[in-house]
């Protein structure tokens, strides 16, 4: 008996033919994908573009166009940040971010910080206990029989046992600092923000510092002659043998500056 298919002889023909309708079916989700991956990569080659323009137009911010001229002139955004010891002003061309006072670990102690800090006027503090004894100390800094600086700022009185002032500044163009000791004058291409001489705490004493470039002309603190002895400030000189001379000289003050860049 034969067994009729709706229009198919066979079953493998009706077979082959569901097969074809399966194809003509999956068709339109096909394109479907593929349009929404074209648009998918419209999106990110429109957000890949708006990026670029976004970074350009920051760059751009940083250029300006010459009147009548197609040369540009880039701008630096500065950040070049120091402190200026023995002064309470930045130099020209640099913000000041806040002045103070000099301090540091008392010069007997052993133990403490090892460097100097410019401390604010302003403390904000945290939680406290007063009845609780610290046992590292902070003191303030005291310029120690300098020689070589100029005291018109100290109204050509010495400056010794005067509490030192500072300025943490911020230089407005320059984006690299360094201080180069030996040196008041600096090298090619390099800004002179301030020169002056070397100090540190005494070789003889307990504790020890990190050398500072303290300003030539310095200034003293308006509340600091009183003789207290906490971290103190003295010229450094060289020592031939280890150090060869010349160069170097015995017994002459080492001088420094401040450069930016």
């Amino acid at each position: 008996m034969a067994i009729v298919w709706s229009g198919f002889s066979t079953l493998a023909e009706l077979f082959q033919w569901r097969r074809y309708i399966k194809l003509l079916l999956a068709v339109p989700v096909l394109v479907v994908l593929a349009v929404g991956s074209y648009k998918m990569g419209l999106q990110k080659g429109s957000m890949t573009e708006n990026a670029f323009h976004s970074s350009e137009s920051r760059v751009r911010r940083d250029v300006i166009q010459t009147p009548n001229s197609s040369s540009q002139i880039i701008i630096k955004t500065g950040g070049a940040t120091y402190t200026r010891w023995g002064r309470t002003e930045c130099p020209s061309g640099s913000d000041a971010v806040y002045s103070g006072i000099a301090g540091g670990s008392e010069h007997s102690h052993s133990g403490g910080g090892s460097n100097y800090l410019c401390l604010p006027t302003d403390p904000i503090w945290g939680r406290y206990n007063e009845g609780a004894e610290k046992h590292s100390k902070l003191f303030g800094a005291e310029y120690e029989v300098p020689t070589g600086i100029d005291l018109t700022n100290m109204g050509g009185q010495s400056a010794h046992d005067n509490n030192a002032p500072c300025v943490v500044c911020r230089s407005q163009t320059k984006t690299s600092v360094i201080m180069i000791p030996a040196r008041n004058i600096c090298y090619d291409d390099w800004t002179l923000e301030y020169a002056g001489y070397l100090m540190a705490e005494a070789s003889s004493h307990t504790g020890r510092t990190e050398f500072v470039c303290v300003d030539g002309s310095p200034e003293a603190d308006p509340a600091g002659f009183r003789d207290e002895n906490g971290a103190l400030f003295y010229n450094v000189e060289g020592v031939c043998g280890s150090l060869p001379c010349p160069p170097y000289v015995a017994r002459r003050e080492i001088t420094c500056a401040v450069c930016t860049k």
